[in-house]
């Protein structure tokens, strides 16, 4: 039972997880508008692939500040 609950949510990759879970719910509400007919299957092929591009990026710069914030914040080992 407890791999379940560390396949859901793994505290060691928490960045990877809530990347992989906002790309899963950007493709539900995309496939939901190209359902009622809102989207035609081409604009949601477009906006699949720039939300997945804007994803990376703030990824990227969050990896980027924690990185500068860890570089004055860590302790030298004694």
């Amino acid at each position: 039972m407890s791999n379940i609950s560390r396949n859901v949510f793994d505290r060691e990759v928490p960045t990877r997880n809530l990347v992989t879970t906002i790309t899963g719910i950007i493709t539900l509400l995309l496939s939901v508008l190209v359902g009622f007919g809102v989207l035609t299957p081409e604009q949601s092929t477009e906006l699949n692939s720039q939300a997945l591009i804007i994803i990376q990026a703030v990824s990227g710069i969050w990896g980027a500040i924690t990185a500068v914030i860890l570089i004055f914040k860590a302790k030298d080992g004694e």
